[in-house]
């Protein structure tokens, strides 16, 4: 029996369901994660900064040293990467109750960011202690007047955020979530904390959307303008076609230069904000009094935005869909006009054609007696000489009559062959 082929795929697949999780099975711990936004022209240096770290490795998409206490991890994703440094070595001290652990993690100390490229555009701190702080402790590190807090996990922890970047001498500032540990097991502060972390990432990442549709809102409030003018102008005729034509196609090429500009940022915003939705459901949120929850905290703030978003989409798609509309009716108005001056230039042809007819008969007769007396010329030459003067002009009458009936019926007949050779 022969042993079965294993598919291309076969393992890869499988171990793409344990990528990107983070290896943190126990608490205390502090994490401090950056996202740096990359453009395509950096990451060549990207690769050559991560090839420098560690020569030799293939995966170019994620660089991990995991460490007893402590580890740093890098991954590449589409437009962004993240870095990111945990450490384990923390005790229960006076020091850290009074810290929280905050500040544990520099960046000035995290050499791994020394030649990193790119803008950093996120950088949240994560404090996970099996300790319940006081709420006078929580005020020096987070400001409990506009915190969030929430149990999460179905009770076996509670956060605190108050989403504001605390800078000191530790710069650029970071975000700060405290997670008081009151029950994890197994793997659940490493899923705990990559949730988390994908929230702050994703949410923030969508809102790059909110900025590009509030510059789309003005522009298209000017373009809407433009349009209901031109549609104007065209149902008073007040305007040429060739004027119409031209001023639609120059909005057209507008309309699908934004469209062209925006559609990649409008796609990643909607997914981007899908993505932080799914991870809110994952948390297990539930009430702690006297504070926001998680999700209702970032849908308060984030869903206004993401709606201005899909209102400027919306628009865009509308002004191109009116743009076509009034292309099409541009289109059958210019075709009627043509029509018309089709037709007007088909009487013309049939007038000139009725003219020429009857130039056509005029020329017949003429030619009829153009021949006769050709003919008649050649006739007298040759008699003339061999008949009497006083009789040639006697004969002269019936010779012209029978030569403008043989002129007349060839001509005729001639003219009824070709009609016949046309047919």
């Amino acid at each position: 029996m022969t042993s079965p082929n294993d598919h291309d795929l076969r393992r890869s697949l499988s171990d793409l369901m344990h990528e990107r999780t983070l290896p943190i099975y126990r608490t205390p711990v502090a994490v401090r994660s950056w996202v740096y936004l990359v453009t395509e022209a950096e990451r060549a240096a990207e690769s050559a900064w991560i090839d420098h770290l560690d020569p030799g490795a293939g995966d170019r998409s994620r660089l991990a040293r995991i460490g007893d206490t402590g580890g740093a991890i890098w991954e590449r994703h589409g437009e962004f990467s993240t870095w990111l440094k945990y450490d384990t070595d923390i005790s229960l001290s006076a020091d850290v109750k009074k810290t929280l652990g905050f500040g544990k993690i520099r960046m000035a100390e995290f050499d791994w960011l020394d030649a990193a490229p790119g803008w950093v555009f996120r950088s949240v701190e994560i404090s996970v202690l099996p300790y319940e702080p006081k709420d006078a402790q929580l005020q020096t590190v987070i400001d409990l007047t506009q915190a969030v807090c929430c149990d999460v996990f179905d009770g076996a922890a509670r956060i605190w955020s108050d989403f504001r970047m605390h800078a000191k001498e530790d710069k650029p500032g970071a975000g700060r979530i405290y997670v008081h540990d009151k029950g994890l097991e197994n793997d659940e502060a490493s899923r705990l904390l990559q949730t988390l972390l994908e929230i702050g990432h994703y949410r923030k990442l969508a809102l790059l959307g909110f900025p590009v549709a509030r510059e789309l809102m003005t522009w298209l409030k000017g373009a809407e303008d433009r349009l209901a003018a031109l549609t104007s102008d065209m149902a008073s005729q007040s305007a040429s076609q060739e004027e119409l034509l031209e001023r639609l196609m120059a909005l057209s090429a507008e309309v699908e230069q934004r469209v062209n500009a925006v559609r990649f940022r409008q796609g990643a915003t909607e997914a981007y904000a899908r993505l932080t939705a799914d991870r809110l459901v994952s948390l297990r949120e539930s009430r702690v009094a006297g504070f926001s929850t998680m999700q209702e905290f970032i849908e308060r703030r984030l869903q206004p935005a993401m709606r201005t978003c899909e209102a400027a989409s919306r628009r865009l798609d509308d002004i191109s869909a009116r743009i076509g509309r009034v292309s099409d009716l541009l289109r059958a108005r210019i075709s009627i006009s043509l029509e018309v001056q089709n037709q007007g230039l088909l009487k013309s042809m049939n007038v000139r054609s009725k003219l020429q007819m009857k130039l056509s008969a005029l020329v017949e007769g003429l030619s009829v007696f153009a021949v006769s007396y050709y003919i008649f010329s050649l006739v007298k030459y040759i008699i003339d000489p061999l008949v009497d003067p006083h009789l040639s002009h006697l004969l002269y009458g019936p010779i012209i009559l029978v030569i403008l009936t043989a002129a007349w019926l060839f001509i005729t007949h001639r003219k009824k062959s070709i009609g016949h050779g046309e047919d």
